[in-house]
């Protein structure tokens, strides 16, 4: 009985202490993963990226693949702005006769308004610096737009992805 006691207040001590660990994490060391598809995003700092709207920078990793997929989260010009996400891979012809290709270089698989996820719903991802991690983030048509893409269709035949990634680690880098 009283091993069973302790068992339950050590749980319950466990749960602020990982609380105030993902408060500490700051988006830029955030690591998030689509539970159905197994896709993860893992954030890093900003060196020196290009774009001056640029607020942050992930790579998408294909489940199933050593695909990495370059992606960023930028802001928009004028009085309402708000975090345009995008993820691009390398160009197909049919990518570019489709109007794929952008400024990078590259095509875009996805490219969309970025939420934060949050105890209460969905909120506009902040766009200060040094942003506490979200619990998660919301990618508007994120799963049917990557459920499409070639290298995660012929790796995952079955494989299907949500819009909705859940924050799992923090990087030291």
């Amino acid at each position: 009985m009283t091993t069973r006691k302790l068992a339950f207040v050590f749980l319950g001590l466990l749960g602020p202490v990982q609380a105030a660990s993902a408060k500490e994490c700051l988006l830029t060391h955030a690591t998030y993963r689509e539970p159905r598809s197994g896709a993860v995003m893992q954030f890093r700092p900003l060196d020196n990226e290009p774009a001056a709207l640029t607020a942050e920078v992930f790579s998408l990793t294909v489940p199933n693949t050593d695909t990495h997929l370059p992606a960023d989260i930028t802001w928009t010009n004028g009085r309402n702005s708000f975090p345009l996400g995008t993820i691009r891979h390398t160009c197909t012809d049919d990518d570019r006769e489709a109007g794929l290709e952008d400024g990078s270089g590259l095509c875009r698989i996805w490219m969309g308004q970025v939420h934060a996820l949050t105890g209460g719903g969905a909120e506009q991802l902040n766009s200060r610096e040094a942003t506490a991690a979200p619990k998660g983030l919301l990618l508007p048509d994120f799963g049917a737009a990557f459920t499409e893409f070639a290298d995660f269709a012929s790796a995952n035949p079955d494989g299907s992805a949500w819009d909705a990634f859940t924050l799992t680690g923090c990087s030291d880098e």
